[in-house]
């Protein structure tokens, strides 16, 4: 998103690459003679490592690898991206639905909502500022939801629906979710999350003006499918997307200027692809 240092010569790129596909073979690499007996690696794991794309990434500032951590935290933030999908469509629809369907749909309501705030810790955004307010909106909503839930002796989605004026209180918590989904549309262009940047507004705001009926259950409805399809497409993307640009994340993680301005210079005459903390 940002180019504000020069692009990293050829001849130190290609020494970066060296070294680092050097560390990455000695690390990795499968023996020559393999036993016919030896079991095999099962396919799932074989996939996400094969989905992950472990040659040196050229970044703004450097070179750099994505390492098992980065692996680890994508998984994270896409498992509470299902998490708020599933949860938050099965208290929709569990919700009204007698004493049991209202506690199964009160679970399924903080299970998303946790969810949203487990992809929203994760999540690897270049501007923290904006992370740490879809944070703060997600907390006031989920603690809100919580609030309801302890004092009302109803379930948080049943309260919201049978109370509109709630959505003030916990309506921020879809507000984080929009602002999540304006980050993925941009981002990648997805056209799904590009839809729930409008539609999640939509129900909401339908819901607390009093729409005709129709309209909200056709709005979360829409919604819902929404959710679910974003959800499910996480996992066609590459692991490299969600992680970003990882020359900048370090970047910014330092705060002096004159140690920026020495770590800049460092990188391009060396080409590295880690920052020592003793630079």
């Amino acid at each position: 998103m940002s180019t504000l240092a020069r692009p990293i010569p050829v001849r130190v790129r290609a020494r970066a690459r060296a070294s680092a596909s050097d560390e990455i073979i000695g690390r990795s690499s499968p023996p020559l003679f393999r036993s016919p007996f030896a079991p095999a690696e099962p396919f799932w794991t074989k996939r996400w490592k094969e989905s992950v794309d472990e040659r040196i990434k050229h970044g703004t500032y450097c070179d750099y690898v994505i390492d098992a951590r980065d692996r680890a935290e994508v998984f994270g933030y896409r498992l509470g991206v299902v998490a708020c999908a599933v949860g938050l469509v099965a208290s929709a629809v569990g919700s009204g639905r007698g004493a049991s369907g209202d506690a199964a749909a009160n679970v399924a309501w903080f299970v998303g909502g946790g969810g949203l705030g487990l992809s929203l810790w994760l999540i690897h955004m270049y501007v923290s500022e904006i992370r740490s307010a879809m944070r703060l909106m997600w907390g006031v909503g989920y603690g809100a939801s919580a609030l309801i839930a302890g004092t009302s002796g109803e379930s948080a989605p049943a309260y919201v629906l049978e109370h509109p004026s709630s959505m003030l209180a916990v309506g921020w918590m879809f507000a984080a979710l929009t602002g999540l989904a304006f980050k993925e549309g941009m981002c990648y262009g997805k056209p799904e999350a590009g839809a729930l940047f409008f539609g999640v507004p939509l129900m909401c705001l339908s819901h607390l003006f009093g729409a005709p009926e129709e309209f909200q259950s056709l709005s979360a409805t829409g919604v819902g499918v929404l959710l679910l399809i974003f959800a499910a497409r996480k996992f066609t993307q590459p692991v490299a997307d969600d992680v970003g640009d990882k020359s900048i994340f370090m970047f910014n993680a330092i705060e002096d200027p004159e140690e920026k301005e020495r770590w800049l210079v460092n990188a391009r005459a060396s080409g590295r692809t880690y920052v020592d903390e003793d630079v």
